[in-house]
């Protein structure tokens, strides 16, 4: 017990470990993240060096996924590049593999992991700028991981002495315990160091150590099935490709694993490893990432068109989010990206809405009631990005998410206001009178809101705008004292005029933030009188 007590330990400090150089990282390299995936993606070679290496420096292939599909949300990257992206990451987790294997179990490791974690430690705490106390963390979160390495290895190493899985056990059943490890671990990479010190420890034989190794690449696909719950369409058409790629490699290695270990022996043969059994299976897990990619390179064309043809009634719903969703909030870089797209889809909706003003609408408020809801979930989304470890730059642009949302449910509480108020004018003997008045306010009012909306400028044309709202309000108090309108009508009508101007400025605050959070923030926001959510 004591030792599996202290396998148990080794593995969560590896955990730990990881987590802590992920969140690091991937804080630290902020926007360097976005603009990488951005302009090296433009092919499938660059699409796959691209998740090889993002994934090899962050040490989290679920991170650089998530990156991948926030992008792709975002018109960045294209669906068949990000696939590439996708199978780049699994290459890059190989990485840690050669780091237990040619490290971990090889130097005493107290000599380094102590200094890093002290050093990292000191940095976190001390460090002046974001940026390096972040990777403060990261280097914290290395000597960490080495320490885990150390414990996982003095279990197994005292395990291995007293019983071993025999040799010529059945495959399977060792694919199957890599999947479920990886499974309740939810990290290939912790699975693989386990696989890694128990092989040098003497507990698994070289064979039955690839067999669970294969099983580890095949259990990653267990996170990427939870992650298309709810998921919006591009993240279940990537997690799905994620799923393909896994299987269809973790198959072939297992059918293969005969002439995949014969060139093993030969490569590391001539690379002088024959004698480190721990380099060696890193070599194999490597080797079979690059056989699977090889097999994939004529099949991706195919699968992408597949998969880009499925999910597009979801894809095109007014009812669901299509860009946010669960996924994102551990990046807020391509978080910020879905949530500019998820804003605009809603945005371009209201120009529409104030022209078919003033009169009562039923399709109105359904539009409203869908809205409402989809902000909820916004708002939900946030909340939780909030929570995150995010520089000054991303709270900046995450409170004007805030805002603008607080701007759209104000716009839809108004829209509200002014159907029950047509509704009321629709009930008045002089209804034709008041609605020649207005109908051409709100009109001008739509057209001018899109416009702004083209020109990204929401004070474009605002004093024209102005002198028609001035003219209306003129031509109904004529109306009223020449005895066409009565003085309920002209209330009713005085409110609609006064509400859709309200609409109007709300709208230009929201189109300021937008901009503002879309492109890059301001050094300081303009106070605001709306509903303001609290700050994130």
């Amino acid at each position: 017990m004591e030792y599996v007590i202290a396998v148990l330990g080794g593995v969560g400090l590896f955990l730990l470990g990881m987590w802590l150089i992920t969140e690091g990282l991937k804080v630290a390299a902020g926007a360097s993240l976005e603009r990488l995936l951005a302009r090296w993606t433009r092919s499938r070679l660059r699409g796959l060096l691209s998740g090889t290496l993002l994934t090899a420096v962050v040490q989290s292939s679920s991170a650089v996924t998530v990156a991948a599909l926030g992008f792709v949300n975002s018109g960045l990257l294209r669906f068949e590049r990000a696939v590439w992206v996708i199978f780049g990451s699994n290459l890059g987790t190989t990485l840690t593999a050669w780091v237990v294997a040619l490290i971990g179990v090889k130097f005493k490791i107290d000599v380094l992991a102590l200094p890093l974690v002290g050093v990292g430690a000191l940095l976190r705490v001390f460090a002046p700028v974001d940026r390096y106390r972040n990777l403060g963390m990261a280097l914290a979160g290395f000597g960490i991981l080495f320490m885990g390495i150390d414990v996982l290895s003095g279990g197994f190493e005292n395990l291995g002495s007293q019983f071993s899985v025999p040799e010529g056990a059945a495959l399977v059943w060792l694919v199957l315990a890599g999947i479920v490890l990886t499974s309740l671990m939810q990290s290939s990479s912790a699975t693989v160091a386990l696989v890694l010190t128990a092989l040098a420890g003497g507990l698994l034989g070289f064979r039955e150590a690839a067999a669970m190794v294969i099983g580890a690449n095949v259990g990653t696909t267990s996170t990427a099935l939870i992650a298309t719950l709810g998921a919006t369409a591009n993240a279940r058409r990537l997690a799905i490709a994620h799923v393909l790629f896994n299987l269809f490699t973790g198959v072939m290695a297992y059918l293969l694993i005969a002439p995949l270990l014969a060139v093993v022996n030969v490569v590391a043969g001539v690379t002088g490893l024959e004698e480190d059994p721990a380099a060696r299976l890193a070599l194999f897990h490597t080797l079979f990432n690059l056989l699977g990619i090889l097999l994939m390179w004529p099949v991706e064309p195919f699968m992408s068109r597949f998969l880009l043809s499925r999910f597009k009634e979801r894809q095109h719903s007014l009812a669901k989010l299509q860009f946010l969703d669960r996924n994102l909030i551990a990046l807020p870089d391509a978080a910020r990206a879905a949530l500019a797209q998820e804003m605009e889809r809603l945005l371009v909706q209201y120009p529409v809405a104030m022209a078919t003003l003033p009169g009562a609408d039923a399709k109105r408020l359904s539009h409203v009631a869908i809205r409402d809801r989809l902000l909820e979930e916004i708002g939900d989304f946030l909340a939780d990005v909030g929570r995150q470890h995010l520089n000054d730059e991303q709270i900046t642009v995450f409170q004007m998410g805030w805002r603008l949302q607080g701007n759209l449910l104000n716009m839809d509480d108004t829209l509200e206001r002014l159907n029950g108020l047509g509704l009321a004018l629709q009930r008045h003997d002089d209804w034709a009178r008041v609605e020649s008045i207005l109908v051409d306010w709100f009109a001008s009012a739509g057209r001018q809101m899109q416009e702004e909306w083209r020109a990204g400028d929401g004070s474009a044309g605002a004093e024209t705008l102005l002198n028609k709202y001035e003219q209306a309000k003129h031509g109904l108090l004529a109306s009223a004292m020449s005895g066409n309108l009565s003085r309920a009508s002209l209330d009713l009508a005085l409110q609609s005029l006064s509400q859709g101007r309200w609409m109007l400025e709300q709208w230009q605050r929201a189109l300021e933030y937008y901009t503002n959070m879309a492109g890059t923030p301001p050094a300081d926001d303009p106070e605001d009188s709306e509903r303001l959510m609290p700050d994130a």
